[in-house]
């Protein structure tokens, strides 16, 4: 199943169901905000957006104005949104376990729309002008390929830095690089590493096979002072085993991607709860 133009709205709605599972994560945050406890194995629709530098003012009002227009009518599902550096944005939403889910965002939309009318239609318009393309694909959130540091995830609003890190598998290898992620998870809890992130295994949609990394820090300086941080107080052994062990994860990509932003609650909606 992918999506067509007409759903680039429709790829942002959840269920209920799904939100009840974010709701102590800013209600419908991307889940590597949330304890360890919390991380399940859930769908999702991941929504990117290429939007041309020039027109970056343009994307991001177009999108505040799409948010006003769901609140007016308290529209009940929601997004979040997430920028980087080089003009990136995303946006996620929950499908829940199945793809049921995605049908019922859809109805959802498409009674929405009939509500909101030509408002919807100009402001679609206008969007598109402000992007140069953009491209929808699920995600599947793996908490077995996560390394969930119990005091390293930070909210929404304090994740003032997020890396992404986008991994394109050589096809055939997908099991050994997750035997691989395995091993990498538990050698950061070995060694205690502080700053946790979450795994997500690409399904339709994505450039397969493909994994993406999650990480979030109040300041990207974080991440670098936690590396400084075990340098000094591991062994020399220690450390050979870890960069030993980083590099081994290269030789399974065919490509590597990483892009360096940050949350944006500014962008996201947030459905009122009754």
């Amino acid at each position: 199943m992918s999506l067509d133009k007409e759903d680039i709205m429709k790829s942002k709605v959840h269920t209920f169901s799904s939100r009840e599972v974010l709701a102590l994560a800013f209600l419908l945050g991307f889940p590597f905000y949330a304890q360890a406890q919390e991380l399940k194995a859930q769908a999702y629709i991941m929504t990117e957006y290429i939007v041309k530098p020039s027109m970056i003012k343009e994307f991001e009002a177009t999108t505040i104005e799409e948010n006003a227009l769901f609140a007016g009518i308290q529209f009940p599902y929601g997004w979040s949104a997430f920028s980087t550096e080089d003009s990136y944005y995303y946006f996620l939403t929950p499908l829940g376990k199945d793809f049921a889910s995605l049908d019922t965002l859809r109805a959802a939309f498409d009674e929405a729309e009939l509500r909101l009318g030509k408002n919807c239609e100009a402001l679609e318009k206008r969007m598109a002008e402000s992007y140069e393309y953009y491209r929808d694909m699920v995600l599947y959130l793996r908490p077995d390929l996560s390394n969930t540091a119990p005091k390293s995830f930070v909210k929404p609003e304090e994740a003032g830095y997020v890396l992404f890190e986008l991994t394109y598998i050589l096809p055939g290898k997908e099991e050994e690089f997750e035997a691989f992620c395995k091993e990498w998870a538990a050698l950061c809890q070995k060694i205690g590493y502080q700053i946790g992130y979450v795994a997500y295994s690409g399904g339709i949609g994505a450039d397969m096979p493909f994994y993406l990394w999650a990480m979030s820090a109040e300041k990207q300086a974080d991440t670098f002072a936690e590396g400084e941080r075990l340098m000094k107080i591991l062994s020399a052994e220690e450390q050979a085993e870890l960069m030993a062990t980083h590099g081994k994860g290269y030789s399974f990509f065919r490509k590597y991607e990483t892009r360096h932003g940050r949350s944006r609650p500014d962008l996201s909606y947030t459905p009122k709860i009754k």
